[in-house]
């Protein structure tokens, strides 16, 4: 359960690092609660001896996953994952031009 804690841990740094880093204030608590909520279903699988080892071996996976920025929308990163510029139209929508 030792490493679960710590990967839990190590995954909030990187959460709290990386909104210090955007906008200089700490992340909004659904941030927070959601990866929590992650690590917490990881902790209940590694209750069962047979799945300990999958279990921490995902949490460090899903730690690593969010330090390189894999999966920004799963892991936080989903502000800087695009350039929220939209090709079609000078107000975002498709088909639909201002006046």
């Amino acid at each position: 359960m030792g490493g679960i804690v710590a990967a839990w841990a190590v995954g909030e740094s990187i959460i709290v690092y990386r909104a210090f880093k955007r906008t200089h204030a700490p992340p909004m608590p659904g941030m927070l609660l959601a990866s929590s909520a992650l690590f917490v279903m990881l902790a209940l699988l590694a209750e069962s001896d047979q799945a300990r080892g999958l279990a921490t071996a995902l949490a460090w996976g899903f730690d690593i996953a969010a330090f390189m920025n894999l999966a920004p929308q799963i892991t936080g990163g989903a502000a800087t994952a695009g350039s929220g510029k939209s090709a079609s139209g000078s107000n975002g929508k498709s088909g639909v031009q201002a006046v």
